[in-house]
């Protein structure tokens, strides 16, 4: 797949430490050479606006976005160097990366799921819950996956539970009990 690397330059010639996986490759959109990708949350705000990714796996591989946009419940996206229906059904498969650094800024309100994880979680009483595992999907809302040991809990994100996020404490106050 070297076709598909971009120029190489210092700044990509080793993947960033702290890559963000964000969605998978499912193979060839049209007859351009564009690709299927299922992106792990609806917004997709990073891969929309970032115009370099990462092939993710045992050596990461960077990739030059130059062009990508929703299609459906899917987006679309046009790799440099893939100029063929073959050359993406290629990627399928492949997990998508985006460097931290280069989200754009959450808009006031807001924050990146990724920012949530190792987050320290207690309720009104000060109790301590356990530290944020992963964010989950239902559907309905985002859940916190909430691990403390061998508990898990799972907190509903919305207004009426989480009471506070203050990323730089790494530290979410939330109206939930252990054993709820």
């Amino acid at each position: 797949m070297a076709s598909l690397l971009p120029e190489p330059g210092p700044a990509l010639l080793a993947p960033p430490a702290d890559l963000v996986e964000l969605g998978v490759l499912r193979g060839a959109y049209g007859v351009k050479g564009w690709t299927r990708l299922q992106p792990h949350s609806v917004q997709a705000v990073a891969l929309r606006v970032c115009r370099h990714w990462w092939l993710l796996g045992e050596a990461p591989r960077p990739v030059r976005v130059t062009g990508v946009r929703r299609q459906g419940a899917i987006l679309v996206a046009k790799l440099a160097g893939c100029e063929t229906p073959e050359q993406a059904e290629q990627l399928r498969g492949a997990r998508v990366g985006v460097s931290r650094a280069d989200f754009p800024p959450a808009d006031d309100g807001e924050v990146y799921w990724v920012d949530l994880i190792g987050a320290r979680v207690v309720n009104r009483s000060g109790a301590e819950l356990g530290t944020v595992s992963n964010v989950l999907s239902s559907g309905a809302q985002d859940l916190l996956e909430v691990r403390h040991g061998e508990r898990v809990l799972l907190v509903p994100m919305v207004e009426r539970h989480v009471d506070e996020v203050d990323l730089t404490r790494r530290l979410l106050r939330v109206d939930w009990e252990a054993d709820w």
